[in-house]
This record gives structure tokens, C-alpha cells and sequence, in this order.
């Protein structure tokens, strides 16, 4: 679902790591992603169902 719903690879979904889940911006950011540039692609509020819940996400990174 993330990879579909947020325009994702594989590789770059495997490379996430909690903090980079912006839940208050609904936002993800991406390292090294396509053409190993950095940036911020969008949280849908499906994926962040999916994900759990939004204080389980939001702790101090």
C-alpha cells in the first residue's frame, strides 16, 4: 500500500525508518531516492491507517 500510495520503489520503502514518517505534515521523507536525491513524498491517510496509529508514529526521532 505505502509503495503504491506514495509513489515509492522498493528499495526506498526498504531504507525507511520510522523517523521519516511525518505524520502531522503527512509526509515521508525520502533519502537517496530516485536519481539518489533527497526529498518528501505524501502520507495518504489509508497508508497511515495501515501504518498504525498517529501517536504511535509521533515519538521523538
Amino acid at each position: 500500500m505505502l509503495i503504491y500510495s506514495a509513489g515509492l520503489s522498493v528499495s526506498e520503502v526498504v531504507k525507511l525508518k520510522l523517523g521519516d514518517i511525518d505524520t502531522e505534515r503527512k509526509r515521508i521523507y525520502i533519502k537517496g531516492g530516485k536519481g539518489r536525491k533527497d526529498g518528501y513524498t505524501i502520507l495518504s491517510d489509508t497508508a497511515m491507517e495501515i501504518l498504525g496509529h498517529k501517536e504511535d508514529l509521533n515519538y521523538d526521532k
